[in-house]
């Protein structure tokens, strides 16, 4: 049982189980008719039989509990995605149109403004005085 309501779904996974597994008996039989009629060689019997088996659904609710999932990721990535991208374009293509040089510049300002050049430049000026 599918832990999202019927309503939700639109149909009743259960439901839709039982009726995929009537339409498989009766195109087994079908086959099988048509098998024993001569219409169908062993072959293709034997590749209707197995393509039969292949389409058969065992769990339609986790089958459908899987899908929802997967759509729900699917969702939220392309979110994320534009989001992201919104973000990235709104603030680093300004930030790109500057020039690293500027950039540099600004950058050796900063670093001049916190005091981070103080102790090499007391070196420089200590010998220079010396």
């Amino acid at each position: 049982m599918s832990w999202l309501p019927n309503w939700l779904l639109g149909t009743d996974p259960d439901e839709d189980e039982r009726r995929g597994a009537e339409a498989d008996a009766k195109n087994e039989a079908l086959n099988k008719k048509l098998h024993d009629e001569g219409l169908l060689d062993d072959s293709e019997y034997a590749d209707a039989r197995r393509n039969i088996e292949r389409g058969r659904i065992v769990d339609a609710s986790d089958q459908v509990d899987q899908a929802f999932l997967e759509g729900l990721d699917e969702g939220a990535g392309n979110i994320r995605r534009t989001v992201g991208g919104t973000v990235n374009l709104a603030i680093g293509t300004p930030l790109k149109l500057i020039p690293w040089q500027i950039w540099l510049a600004g950058a050796l300002y900063l670093g001049f403004r916190l005091g981070l050049f103080d102790g090499l430049l007391k070196g420089i000026l200590k010998r220079k005085a010396a």
